[in-house]
């Protein structure tokens, strides 16, 4: 009968595509390439394989407190490796390009910051096209009539100059004004290398803030999807930077999001931004997440290694291929 075969004819298996190997990286850093100044195991080894196989990656961060120069110098310091600056992206340069944006459209104005060089240098970046924009810190405010339109809170060195509370307060006063409050990222705390805290990151004065001006806030960095496709501009710049202009005109700069894995040691940030932007993920149990958190998160990525040593190992296997998983126990 018709849409049955007959008998005796063979009937040919099903066609299953064959696994197709992720074709670039976004790679987060602490956690992941070091932690508390050490390079994880594997790291230098598994970078320098990009490195020299052209293999295009960025890595993307909450960290903020340092300018990229600086950050590609420490990275260089303790891997060994030179990491392009145009394949680093950090919470600054979110900030930076969010105020970018502002100007671009039109705004202007004057921004409160709290933070270290990072931010400030991306605020300054950022406000420097438009000669009716200022960037205020604690040790510049100008006065009682002075205006502002945003507070920006960044992560600072505790116990350093940036590190104090007539900052907060101080914003609380643009605050109840009318500006509005931006951040760096939503991390509250450090952990050292000897187990104590640090809490120079700005979760706790958002929260303060928060509560006594009753104001709303933004994050700008991670999981926000604007740094993910900050991140995805840097990668397309990375596989076009080696071209000629006339090459490129042969070429279209797309870096397809399917074919990249996001590595990642936070469930919350790094697993987060790439399942909720359709990017397959590995996490690493090398920084903040245990194995025990994992398994009560309702966030579960693609692969789970113990670090960028296992990841690396199983890349060059060819065991990572694009919607695929791993059964780390």
């Amino acid at each position: 009968s018709a849409g049955r075969p007959q008998s005796g004819v063979p009937v040919a298996p099903p066609i299953r595509p064959s696994p197709q190997p992720y074709r670039a990286f976004l790679l987060d850093m602490d956690g992941v390439l070091h932690q508390f100044g050490n390079p994880i195991n594997g790291a230098k080894e598994f970078v320098a394989d990009l490195l020299s196989k052209e293999v295009p990656f960025c890595v993307i961060t909450n960290e903020c407190r340092y300018t990229k120069a600086k950050l590609q110098e420490k990275l260089r310091h303790m891997l060994e490796v030179e990491v392009p600056l145009g394949q680093i992206y950090t919470a600054a340069n979110a900030v930076s390009d969010f105020f970018a944006r502002a100007v671009a459209n039109g705004w202007r104005g004057n921004v409160f910051v709290i933070g270290e060089d990072g931010v400030k240098e991306g605020i300054s970046e950022a406000l420097a096209a438009s000669p009716g924009c200022r960037m205020i810190t604690n040790s510049s405010v100008g006065g009682e009539g002075v205006h502002c339109d945003f507070v920006c809170v960044g992560t600072i060195f505790t116990g350093g100059p940036n590190d104090s509370w007539t900052g907060a307060e101080q914003a609380s006063t643009y605050l109840k004004r009318g500006a509005k409050l931006v951040y760096s990222n939503p991390d509250i705390y450090e952990v050292t290398q000897d187990g104590s805290y640090k809490f120079g990151c700005p979760m706790p004065v958002v929260n303060l803030l928060m509560q006594t001006t009753g104001c709303s806030s933004y994050n700008l960095g991670k999981p926000n999807p604007f740094m993910l496709r900050q991140a995805h501009d840097h990668l397309v710049h990375a596989v076009l930077s080696p071209l000629s202009q006339t090459q490129r005109s042969f070429v279209q700069g797309h870096v397809d999001l399917t074919d990249v894995l996001f590595v990642g040691d936070s469930i919350n940030t790094d697993v987060r931004i790439a399942l909720e932007n359709n990017i397959d993920v590995a996490l690493v149990l090398s920084g903040t997440t245990t194995l025990e958190a994992l398994k009560l998160s309702a966030l579960q990525p693609n692969y789970v290694f113990d670090d960028v040593k296992a990841l690396h190992e199983a890349l060059s296997r060819g065991d990572l291929s694009r919607g695929g998983r791993n059964n780390f126990q």
